[in-house]
């Protein structure tokens, strides 16, 4: 990323991009993650007339619609929807898809509680809209294309959390079931009402006291949460919002009196990964005003970070390439280890989007970091950023192809267009330098033109010759030493 140098240092003259920074609108400092309002301003840099809206390309695989284009369903009881070895099926695939990267439920206890509905068929409740949201998100990471099981499991859930949602103080059941609702919805929805949705699941967890490690919500027994469950929970939502916010520059939900400790660790599971990038997200919130100097500083430790399982990893690119984007509008200048670094990194991720796509868990990132990625290395602009285009592409396309919904043709027809526009950019470079060179020729030197006459002219005598092979011309008593 090589830029031209400033005309004046900065920093020697003692002031902090952050002092400037701090000047700007409020909305303008929003928008400085958001991956919107960066591909529009590569628009705008590279053809202003023609560059896109502020919209976010690839956001996820997409509306779920039934091959007639049907999207909605009436709402039925859950008992009516599927059988209890149905559920039982599709919480499995959660289980092993899902809960790995969101581990915020006690599976031996959604199990019983599941048996426990299922004996009582008449006997409805909120804790339905948890076992619709597993079931429902089991159904997405079953099938590429969506049947009309898995739209009956979404609206059993939705009914459920709205009906229950003006009924009261909320309990923990409820704050799980909306967090379900927002993990399917950033997977599926449109960004805004996704938006809405996290910021709603943000003050139920307020409401709830669940951010707060010295009080413990007021339920009974049967919905008490373990500490650690609760803090995992914590961090998903957290999560969730402030990446929505984010992605559309808009404002997020923080709590005052945050005191939630970090979850721990656990085998097999990799939502704390995931939750310690938390602390590096939140320091790129529109109320900091980070430099260029702490912008690396937050690079190289997002960098550092350990990300074993594809979804982890993606989540890891995401905030690379948002630090990225700030430091892409900073002009500012990264070492040719620390770009190695970042394109290793990219192409961990298109990997782990391609293994995604194979193994049927269409987690937001594989459709939106793909994209990223191909407006970053462009604007990147070096022959190393470049050279990682066609595997972005092809990976882009490769999930187009897969879920092909209108999301994502929208965000592949976007990528090529960005690479056309590149491409004609650099042609009418190219022809422009063309004529320079054509325009602009020196005066050929009359002697070396003759002494390059006279050389080749030895040359083929030599050739012609055998036995004056192998002579040196240039030892020759008396040659004249011209430099080649």
């Amino acid at each position: 990323m090589h830029r031209r140098s400033p005309l004046f240092d900065l920093h020697r003259l003692g002031i902090r991009i952050s002092e400037i920074k701090s000047d700007l609108p409020s909305d303008t400092r929003a928008e400085a993650n958001s991956g919107a309002a960066f591909v529009r301003r590569l628009g705008l840099k590279v053809d202003p007339p023609n560059a896109p809206k502020s919209t976010l390309f690839g956001w996820n695989i997409g509306e779920r619609r039934l091959p007639s284009g049907l999207a909605t369903v009436s709402a039925l009881p859950i008992v009516d929807i599927l059988s209890r070895d149905e559920i039982t099926s599709l919480a499995a695939v959660y289980f092993a898809k899902v809960d790995p990267c969101y581990g915020f439920l006690d599976a031996h206890r959604f199990y019983d509680r599941l048996n426990a509905r299922w004996r009582s068929p008449m006997s409805p409740g909120v804790y339905d809209s948890v076992l619709a949201g597993v079931a429902a998100l089991g159904g997405l990471f079953s099938h590429r294309i969506v049947d009309v099981t898995e739209l009956l499991l979404v609206e059993c859930a939705r009914s459920v959390l709205d009906l229950r949602h003006h009924s009261g103080a909320p309990g923990l059941d409820m704050v799980i079931g909306w967090t379900l609702r927002v993990v399917y919805m950033r997977m599926t929805a449109s960004p805004h009402a996704t938006w809405i949705a996290s910021a709603t699941l943000m003050h139920l967890v307020e409401a709830l006291g669940l951010h707060r490690e010295d009080e413990t919500p007021e339920n009974d027994s049967e919905t008490a949460c373990e500490p650690d469950l609760r803090r995992r929970l914590v961090g998903v939502a957290r999560h969730l919002n402030l990446w929505v916010s984010y992605d559309l520059g808009l404002s997020r939900v923080v709590f005052w009196n945050d005191k939630c400790r970090p979850p721990a660790p656990r085998p097999g599971d990799f939502t704390t990964e995931l939750l310690n990038l938390l602390p590096v997200s939140a320091s790129l919130g529109p109320e900091e005003t980070p430099d260029d100097r702490d912008l690396v500083s937050s690079l190289l430790q997002t960098l550092d970070g350990r990300h074993t399982q594809p979804p982890s990893v993606m989540a890891q690119c995401n905030l690379v390439l948002c630090i990225l984007r700030r430091l892409l509008v900073m002009n500012a200048s990264l070492s040719s280890a620390l770009k190695d670094r970042v394109l290793a990194l990219f192409r961990k991720a298109l990997q782990a989007a391609r293994t995604m796509v194979r193994d049927c868990t269409p987690w937001h990132h594989a459709a939106n970091v793909p994209f990223q990625i191909v407006g970053v290395l462009l604007d990147m602009d070096t022959r190393p950023s470049l050279a990682l285009l066609p595997e972005a592409m092809q990976t882009l396309q490769l999930v187009a192809a897969t879920y092909d919904t209108d999301t994502m043709r929208e965000a592949y027809g976007t990528a090529c267009w960005l690479l056309r526009l590149y491409q004609r950019r650099r042609h009418d470079d190219v022809e422009l330098l063309s004529g320079l060179v054509s325009a602009h020729q020196p005066e050929p030197d009359p002697t070396e033109s003759t002494f390059h006459q006279e050389m080749s002219w030895l040359e083929d005598l030599i050739t012609e010759m055998p036995s004056l092979q192998g002579m040196n011309l240039w030892e020759l008593e008396g040659f004249p030493n011209f430099p080649l």
